[in-house]
């Protein structure tokens, strides 16, 4: 099951395309752990960011609602690579930036999955 925290996050989505890898990482997501918040897509920003390029390539989802949010954000690295270029790169991060702990995913045109 997919949700959208609310309007303007669900608009954004609906109106900014996004990344097509970011769109497999969903779906992966979505068939590993089969609940997932979407919280925050495209956004506005003063500054330059994963979330206000066109296409979007981040998407920050919900992190309380799993018991170990770092554990979802290591498993999801084990299986993405964001940019073979920049290994210390990651598709998932938990963190907090001022909004409150969430898992942040990010995509690159060199995003690739290591293993199936």
């Amino acid at each position: 099951m997919i949700e959208v925290k609310d309007h303007s996050v669900l608009t954004s989505m609906l109106i900014y395309p996004a990344h097509p890898k970011l769109a497999k990482i969903m779906e992966w997501l979505v068939k590993e752990f089969s609940h997932v918040v979407i919280t925050c897509a495209y956004e506005d920003r003063d500054y330059p960011s994963v979330h206000s390029v066109v296409p979007f390539r981040g998407i920050d989802i919900r992190s309380h609602i799993y018991e170990d949010p770092q554990a979802v954000a290591e498993k999801l690295n084990e299986h993405w690579i964001y940019d073979p270029e920049r290994p210390w790169k990651k598709c998932a991060l938990y963190h907090d930036t001022g909004r409150g702990p969430h898992i942040h995913l990010q995509v690159h045109d060199r995003t690739i999955m290591k293993k199936e």
